[in-house]
């Protein structure tokens, strides 16, 4: 078995609808087609991604490429059907799907854990000087990671608010504890403003109507 210790993103420069009727079957068919009309012994990938996500083997994994001159001995080579027309600085959604998208991460991390010595992803604009795959892959990659954090973010700040509603609604009932007074009520005064925050929480007391209640206002 040959190491493998790189993959290089590709796209076959279809158009969206190129082969929109026919299995992914036949569309590698064809690709593999143009490849030996060029004198190749087989497609010169190893993995071509359809429009919508399913993943077909080319090439064998055990055999090198014919996809990135002077890097196909110890890399694999995974193609995404579209990109015609595409800039190599275009964003990943602008020539390529959603399930595409899912379907080449889960492609890399599978081919990263059979094949360990894997270290660089890359695209092939950037080992040769070709638009193709029509997107910076590392920035894509990278993507995955920045897209979580808002959403960590939003999370952080419904506590924060959630802990200041909290905090408000035990100032307005703190007022109660003086109107019960002397020492023996105390627990109870504090078991009835814990009560008091809990409904609040529960949305079963708006802290609106228990604030104007507590300066008199009935």
């Amino acid at each position: 078995m040959r190491k493998i210790d790189e993959i290089i993103v590709h796209c076959t420069a279809t158009r969206p609808e190129w082969m929109s009727d026919n299995s992914t079957a036949a569309k590698v068919k064809e690709v593999t087609k143009w490849h030996l009309d060029r004198g190749w012994s087989d497609c010169g990938y190893h993995y071509l991604i359809d429009r919508d996500g399913t993943v077909a083997e080319a090439r064998p994994v055990e055999k090198a490429g014919a996809h990135a001159k002077g890097h196909n001995a110890h890399s694999i080579g995974i193609s995404l059907f579209g990109g015609h027309g595409g800039d190599q600085d275009d964003k990943f959604a602008e020539n390529f799907t959603p399930e595409q998208d899912r379907a080449l991460r889960r492609l890399i991390a599978q081919l990263r854990m059979e094949y360990p010595a894997i270290k660089t992803i890359r695209g092939h604009n950037e080992v040769s000087a070709k638009m193709c795959p029509c997107f910076q892959v590392q920035k894509w990659l990278n993507s995955a990671e920045t897209e979580k954090r808002p959403e960590r973010a939003k999370i952080a700040q419904s506590k924060t608010i959630q802990a200041s509603s909290v905090a408000k609604v035990a100032s307005a009932a703190t007022p109660l504890v003086g109107v019960v007074g002397g020492l023996p009520w105390q627990n109870l005064a504090i078991m009835g403003v814990l009560a008091v925050v809990a409904m609040v929480a529960l949305g079963v007391i708006d802290l609106e109507r228990l604030n104007k209640w507590n300066k008199g206002d009935r």
